[in-house]
């Protein structure tokens, strides 16, 4: 962890629900870095890229975060990793975070306790196999929560990650002028979405096309790119 950073972030986690007491079982979820101390003297964002890796576009942004000196967090589905563990070990080896996405993207709501239970478990076996660690974070297909996947996120010790900042590459509105425009409006403290997977109605060209152009604004307003593991 960058010593500059490590003087300046300490982790404060958010509960589901803030208006109950804190109790050592509840699931911590982190939607953006307001619940790390001195983010608004601190002008951090976590890159983050779900639904990976893909053949095509993970080596194309991997490229891009090398040339710009960017690190990034990638949630990255079991499947996808089996087919690709090559991808998810240059993750690692260029200094980015590696998360659990479930193992095949099927909407929690929509699949039983026990098969949501069991879209965790192969996800982060998927990932250990790979990487030889568990992973330590997690986010939910669609961003969207079911008790059954929380305890089983809990019971593998991971903290659960959301966002607050959705760059929106995906259907209608990911357009290149909207994807520019919502990259562009990124703030201090933000955990942004984006995809490097193809999946379904995902256009992770838009991406690469505009990585370069964000790498630039970063560095005109002074913003530093830090994966999950370097603040927490």
């Amino acid at each position: 962890m960058n010593s500059e950073i490590a003087k300046r972030v300490t982790v404060n986690p958010v509960v589901l629900n803030p208006t109950q007491p804190r109790q050592s079982a509840s699931p911590t979820i982190l939607k953006n870095l307001k619940h790390v101390s001195g983010y608004l003297h601190s002008p951090l964002v976590c890159l983050t890229f779900d639904d990976g890796p893909d053949p095509v576009y993970t080596p194309a942004i991997l490229d891009l975060l090398a040339m710009h000196k960017i690190r990034a967090s990638f949630f990255v589905l079991g499947e996808a990793a089996e087919r690709f563990p090559r991808l998810v070990e240059r993750m690692l080896s260029e200094g980015h975070t590696v998360g659990n996405h479930t193992y095949s993207h099927r909407h929690p709501w929509m699949i039983s306790p026990g098969r949501a239970r069991d879209e965790v478990a192969r996800g982060s076996e998927a990932i250990q196999k790979i990487t030889g660690h568990a992973p330590r974070w997690f986010r939910p297909p669609h961003g969207r929560l079911r008790r059954a996947m929380l305890k089983q996120v809990q019971a593998e010790n991971m903290t659960t990650v959301l966002w607050s900042h959705s760059i929106i590459d995906w259907g209608p509105m990911g357009t290149e002028t909207g994807v520019a425009q919502r990259l562009h409006d990124i703030k201090f403290g933000d955990i942004v979405l984006m995809h490097d997977g193809q999946r379904q109605h995902n256009h992770p060209h838009l991406i690469v096309q505009q990585l370069p152009k964000l790498a630039e604004w970063l560095v005109q307003r002074g913003i530093t790119a830090v994966t999950l593991d370097q603040v927490a």
